[in-house]
């Protein structure tokens, strides 16, 4: 088969995977809420509003799955503009909070005075950030903490996502960027994958600083403003 059936084959597989868990909660719901109504017992209270909410809930996620696809399928140029690298980190934080605060992971934020600014497209930029804090935050089931911090270094400015979950094994470090690959049970292994092309699409690159121990830590690195 040639690479690209194959990166096809991958693909669909991936995307059918991701979608059949949330489509089939959210099948298994409506049919319960359908079955309270011919049976004249519908729920209600508590038991209504979880029945919507896991709704909701996957039916985000299933979005989630698209919107991650789409943004891997057709990538566009940058549009570069000056960025402030604590605000940006600021906005992804607090949109991701409820995201932090359901999985019981603590965030703590660390931006160096003197980090200056990025020329970057902010929204691409928060994708990629919000991809290496979803990487952190899967791979802490059980919660745990998530340390962001920001730093210059010579003529670059480096964004590291540090979590205290199980790690990466050394097997698995050296393909952990390409698409499709995950360790992770339930993903589709395309989020770091994503991270890494929008940072190399503004001159820079992500990189795992080390494998085979607890904890992961990922720095994504790009050229300073300046």
């Amino acid at each position: 088969m040639s690479g690209e059936g194959s990166l096809v084959t991958r693909l669909a597989a991936g995307v059918a995977h991701e979608l059949r868990n949330p489509l089939a909660v959210i099948l298994a719901r409506v049919q319960l809420l359908q079955l309270g109504l011919r049976t004249g017992k519908p729920p209600e209270g508590d038991k209504l509003a979880r029945t919507l909410g896991a709704i909701e809930e996957q039916a985000l996620r299933a979005s989630k799955i698209i919107d991650n696809l789409s943004s891997f399928a057709r990538p566009r140029p940058p549009e570069l503009a000056p960025v402030d690298p604590d605000e940006m980190i600021r906005e992804v934080l607090t949109h991701l909070g409820e995201r932090f605060e359901a999985a019981r992971v603590a965030v703590e934020l660390d931006v160096a005075p003197d980090v200056g600014t990025i020329v970057a497209d902010r929204a691409q930029l928060q994708t990629a950030l919000a991809q290496l804090l979803l990487n952190a935050i899967e791979a802490m089931p059980e919660g745990g903490h998530v340390r962001v911090s920001a730093r210059r270094n010579g003529a670059t400015v480096e964004l590291s996502v540090a979590d205290d979950g199980p790690g990466v094994a050394r097997a698995d470090a050296a393909r952990i960027f390409e698409a499709f690959v995950t360790t992770k049970r339930g993903t589709a292994g395309l989020g770091l994958c994503i991270a890494q092309a929008i940072a190399a699409a503004h001159g820079g690159g992500i990189r795992l600083v080390a494998a085979g121990g607890p904890g992961a830590e990922f720095v994504l690195t790009l050229p300073a403003r300046g």
